[in-house]
């Protein structure tokens, strides 16, 4: 007797026409890919959407890596606009990644896993952060 994981299933099912919506019962994540400029600096962006958080992995568009990594919730009182985060990789107290996904989790109040690993000065931060503001409204239902 052959076994078949759900994934042999779900691929059956598509190949042969079957009832795809099925697959949105078992792949509750979405992931979405983009290239950013923000002045002179192109950078990547990496999302990954999932049910009540999202996760973003911001990189230089040549060089991928994983130097912090922070998480950021929406308070559980409906009448304070803060955020709770922490830094989850890389280094300690308040680093870039803890500050942008507080931001986001107040702004679209959600759950946020953040890993910001550009070097941003004080000329390229506001321009990074408008341009990602900016895409995300422009493309909400891949993030919220």
């Amino acid at each position: 007797m052959e076994t078949m994981t759900k994934m042999e299933s779900l691929k059956d099912q598509q190949e042969g026409g079957g009832d795809v919506s099925k697959l949105d019962s078992f792949s509750p994540f979405t992931s979405h890919t983009a290239n950013l400029e923000a002045g002179q600096t192109n950078f990547t962006l990496r999302v990954l959407k999932m049910n009540g958080s999202t996760m973003l992995f911001l990189n230089a568009k040549d060089m991928e890596i994983l130097d912090e990594l922070a998480v950021a919730m929406p308070s559980r009182n409906p009448g304070q606009s803060q955020a709770v985060s922490s830094t989850i990789i890389g280094g300690h107290g308040q680093t870039d990644s803890s500050v942008l996904a507080a931001k986001l989790s107040r702004r679209y109040n959600r759950q946020f896993y953040v890993s910001l690993n550009l070097k941003l000065d004080r000329l390229v931060g506001p321009l990074f952060e408008k341009a990602l503001i900016t895409y995300i409204n422009d493309h909400l239902e891949k993030f919220a």
